[in-house]
């Protein structure tokens, strides 16, 4: 149970951070990295959630979601851990049951992952009752901070990528 002083559990939602052109990537897709843009984007974030209170990073297995949460997982010193039903063509409810089930046991998580999974993950919530304020599909590298209330989320705030130039 947090202390007055200390924030309830909550969850940090992130789309990955801009990754090479997947057109013109030759390779497997889970393979395929970060932009140079990325990279930064990534350090952007980092620096953002660093103070949050994150007790846990998850990623989608696939390259450019854990590279762009490796820099958050370097600035906290905690591991940052593969969780399959973060992966392109995940099921948003089922993230979203095990973001829940770890928030139960009083974790902060942060989880990476993609542009399909996250709107379904958010409309989820928002069937089971939360706000949502802000875009329901964000931008690679946008993010959502989500406060949770007797065991649901009960608002979502969306953010836009750290580098956006408006």
């Amino acid at each position: 149970m947090p202390t007055p002083a200390e924030p309830p559990p909550s969850i940090h939602l992130i789309r990955h951070a801009q990754a090479g052109s997947r057109a013109r990537w030759d390779g497997d897709d889970e393979l395929r990295p970060l932009s140079e843009r990325g990279a930064r984007q990534a350090e952007l974030i980092a620096t953002a959630l660093a103070p949050a209170g994150i007790d846990e990073v998850w990623t989608s297995r696939y390259v450019r979601c854990r590279q762009t949460v490796e820099p958050l997982g370097a600035a906290l010193d905690v591991q940052v851990h593969d969780h399959a039903t973060l992966a392109e063509g995940g099921w948003g409810t089922d993230a979203l049951d095990a973001l829940l089930a770890a928030v139960a046991e009083g974790r902060t998580v942060a989880a990476c992952s993609h542009g399909d999974v996250l709107p379904s993950l958010v409309a989820a919530a928002v069937r089971r009752g939360a706000t949502l304020v802000g875009p329901p599909a964000p931008k690679k590298g946008g993010r959502y901070t989500c406060t949770v209330v007797d065991g649901q989320i009960g608002r979502i705030i969306g953010y836009p990528p750290p580098d956006r130039d408006d």
